[in-house]
């Protein structure tokens, strides 16, 4: 199934701070998360929320249907409490 990918301005902002290399991690994990959206952790308390790790960060999206709607790019310590 093709999925459509969307990302939030929040989102934006927090790849905009993020250095080359892992700019370049994050566009190789969107290809894997393009491919096979539910493979990785699902959040407990949110039923379409996923998480993946890329070094000491997280990045949250969702799926709902055929969107996946990127939701964070932030430091483990951060990104839960917006969740």
């Amino acid at each position: 199934m093709p999925y459509r990918l969307e990302f939030t301005k929040t989102f934006a902002d927090d790849v905009r701070n993020a250095d080359r290399a892992l700019k370049l991690r994050l566009e190789r994990a969107i290809e894997k998360i393009k491919a096979e959206p539910a493979r990785f952790k699902r959040l407990h308390h949110h039923h379409n929320f996923f998480s993946l790790r890329i070094e000491n960060f997280r990045l949250v999206y969702k799926v709902e249907g055929e969107v996946i709607t990127l939701l964070f790019f932030r430091k483990r310590s951060e990104v839960y409490r917006n969740v």
